[in-house]
């Protein structure tokens, strides 16, 4: 009983989002900060931090009708939270993006700054920061249940394509060698993907399926 109440609901947030915190913390204090290098692997690393909880919110409700059991329901039952762990993760993201900019303005200017991927990673956040705020109450009740909905399915569609597209660029289209976990995040967010379309098949086969006669 005990165990099942901290795998659920928000003592499920706290176990995760904690020990990334910790992490990040940990590697801040080991890591030299005053080098803009230095703040740009913290970036990398809250990302690689974030991205599993993205898959898992992604992949939650697919998983659920391709492979019904205890597993899938107990991660439907918990997708918001994970979603918002994925948030967490990507909120250290953003504090030292923020801290690159402001500190080594040169460096993100010459170095990494282009501007699609501003764009693009100026519209995650959007959909980020509303799809955070209309998980509670306060701001659900401010949407109509279709809203709310396209909001979210719209968000999660942006995050999962921007997401899997920089490891896409790590394995094909970038000159240097990508990492194992390049790989790892490349074909999990394929293997989300994949479950996306699997699910919306079995549900279109149920919908046209004709009932065999009695």
């Amino acid at each position: 009983m005990v165990v099942t109440k901290i795998i659920n609901g928000w003592n499920l947030f706290w176990l995760i989002t904690a020990p990334i915190s910790l992490v990040m913390v940990l590697t801040m204090i080991r890591i030299d900060l005053s080098s803009a290098e230095g703040v740009s692997s913290m970036i990398q690393l809250a990302v690689r931090c974030a991205v599993p909880w993205l898959y898992l919110a992604f992949a939650a409700s697919s998983l659920q009708v391709v492979f019904p059991g205890t597993f899938s329901r107990w991660l439907l039952r918990n997708r918001s939270k994970i979603g918002l762990c994925f948030a967490a993760a990507m909120g250290w993201q953003l504090f030292f993006i923020l801290w690159l900019v402001g500190m080594h303005t040169e460096y993100y200017v010459n170095d990494v700054y282009v501007l699609s991927d501003a764009v693009e990673g100026v519209v995650g956040y959007a959909f980020l920061i509303a799809m955070v705020v209309t998980s509670f109450k306060f701001g659900r009740s401010r949407l109509t249940q279709k809203q709310w909905k396209i909001l979210h399915t719209s968000g999660i569609y942006w995050l999962w394509i921007y997401a899997w597209s920089v490891y896409w660029f790590s394995l094909f289209y970038y000159q240097s060698a990508p990492v194992l976990l390049d790989y790892i995040y490349y074909w999990g967010g394929f293997l989300a993907w994949g479950l996306r379309l699997s699910a919306w098949s079995k549900k279109r086969w149920q919908r046209t399926a004709v009932p065999s006669p009695a």
